[in-house]
């Protein structure tokens, strides 16, 4: 290890701990979302999917980051993958990573600019009208294509600048988050919730819908629960080390999953389900706070907080680690020299500024595909994209979990910590339903369903253009380049670059 990655910035476990809550989305706006979709099963969707897929995957994580061979890596992720399944296919996972991750960018931004209306106006059908205006989405897109810009060029600044924006992120949505909880609870205990001068009767169980929009939505909570193998390319930068990263993870998924349930439980008291659906992913939060007797001009606040923990949270860490993943650790030379090239810090910046060039024309494409859309179905064809490419990473890294469980005796494997013990049964077993829910969630999300198809045919072509197709033509690709990479560089059989 270098002189100057021994002085590279070191962060704290609470700052590590907001800082992934941060990463891992913000819990309420989540939430809400979900429960548009899903309405009073909700929480049951997010109890399973904590049980069958977050806290397992936690383990697993943990368990791969203490192989031995591979300590002083930078990235985590495809470094795993490297070991595990081979540099090829662990240069493919990591290119996925990095490339469906631009897909959670065309969902976030245009929600960010939302948050900035909402801030400005509590009026909720004046801001509902104004995004379904024609003229506004190509302002959208301009809007967006900035903010990523300069998501960008902080993350170029490296982790001290990261973790700190991050961590307020992180305060300050869970902050918000705990103010809705708190203020739901007093309103709950205090007297009966009303709608339009009707009593709400709360539902926590209705029939199961699993409908293909229903199972597509899936995504969206798995990817909500999901991200944190993206804090490993941060491990190095924590004080404690490996101690701590396991307790951050720990305690992430804990707090985080808690609430997620705790909320959705809370919402089904408070707000109609046919209500929240018709409100969409635009609006439901706002109405969700005016239940709880916040005045009109609460929707500001609201909207301002949801700005400020998206931007500085969710949009930096996830402009910033992806890239770090890929490049880091990529074959050396297989980008050229000048994509690859990181500073002091580990970080790619050359990377960083092409991967702002592909997001920038992926957003314009997909604009242009939903124009004659509405906001709110705009908002769902993203969701499903995002969330449907999302889940490809982590089918990688549970057929890399599988082999890794199949090889007890290989020396290359040895670690210091496994889940459920050193035998085999128990950890497959643990993985089996995770794995049938991903690939369930991933096709119905990328393939627009039936009645998507009917309704924006245009859109939905758009969509598997952008989805199944180019997944299918990135994998072909960087099969090409690894391959010319190993005919060049043959006896280079490293797992990761050391800086």
């Amino acid at each position: 290890m270098s002189d100057q990655s021994n002085t590279r910035y070191k962060m704290s476990l609470m700052t590590f701990l907001f800082f992934s809550i941060a990463g891992g989305g913000f819990v309420l706006k989540g939430v809400v979302s979900q429960f548009t979709e899903w309405g009073n099963n909700s929480w049951l969707l997010y109890a399973v999917a904590s049980l069958v897929y977050a806290i397992p995957y936690t383990f697993m994580i943990i368990e791969l980051s203490s192989l031995k061979k591979l300590r002083e890596s930078e990235s985590g992720y495809q470094t795993w993958l490297n070991l595990i399944l081979g540099r090829k296919f662990g240069f493919i996972a990591g290119f996925f990573y990095f490339y469906v991750n631009i897909f959670y960018f065309v969902d976030l931004l245009p929600n960010i600019i939302t948050y900035m209306l909402y801030m400005f106006s509590s009026d909720i059908q004046f801001v509902t009208n104004l995004t379904n205006l024609a003229w506004f989405k190509p302002v959208v897109s301009i809007a967006c294509i900035a903010l990523f810009w300069l998501a960008t060029w902080v993350s170029m600044q490296g982790p001290k600048w990261l973790s700190r924006l991050l961590s307020f992120a992180g305060y300050a949505g869970f902050a918000l988050t705990m103010v809705f909880i708190i203020a739901a609870v007093y309103k709950i205990s205090a007297a009966p919730i009303t709608f339009n001068g009707d009593v709400i009767v709360p539902e926590y169980l209705s029939r199961i819908d699993l409908t293909w929009a229903k199972v597509a939505s899936m995504s969206w909570a798995l990817q909500s629960m999901g991200g944190l193998e993206a804090l490993a390319a941060y491990k190095r930068n924590i004080k404690g080390g490996e101690r701590s990263f396991k307790i951050g993870l720990l305690l992430n998924v804990t707090i985080f999953s808690a609430i997620i349930v705790i909320c959705s439980l809370l919402l089904n008291m408070i707000l109609p389900v046919e209500e929240a659906s018709k409100l969409g992913l635009m609006s439901a939060i706002y109405v969700a706070f005016q239940q709880l007797g916040f005045p009109s001009w609460w929707t500001n606040v609201i909207a301002m907080f949801l700005l400020l923990t998206t931007l500085c949270g969710s949009l930096m860490l996830w402009t910033a680690a992806p890239v770090k993943m890929l490049f880091v650790d990529a074959p050396k030379g297989i980008f050229g020299k000048s994509l690859s090239e990181v500073n002091h810090e580990g970080t790619p910046v050359n990377a960083l500024k092409m991967q702002g060039i592909l997001v920038s024309i992926i957003l314009v494409l997909f604009m242009l595909g939903q124009f004659n859309s509405g906001m709110n179905a705009f908002l769902t064809a993203v969701k499903n994209l995002d969330g449907g490419a999302a889940t490809i990473p982590v089918l990688f890294m549970l057929v890399g979990y599988v082999k890794l469980r199949l090889q007890p005796n290989n020396k290359d494997f040895a670690r210091d910590f496994y889940f459920l013990g050193k035998g085999r049964i128990m950890a497959l077993i643990a993985v089996v339903p995770m794995f049938i829910i991903f690939c369930a969630a991933t096709f119905a999300a990328l393939i627009p369903g039936p009645a998507s198809w009917a309704e924006n045919f245009t859109g939905s072509l758009i969509q598997v253009i952008l989805g199944p197709v180019s997944i299918i033509g990135v994998f072909l690709y960087c099969g090409f380049l690894f391959n010319r990479w190993k005919i060049k560089n043959p006896n280079d059989n490293s797992l990761f670059n050391k800086i």
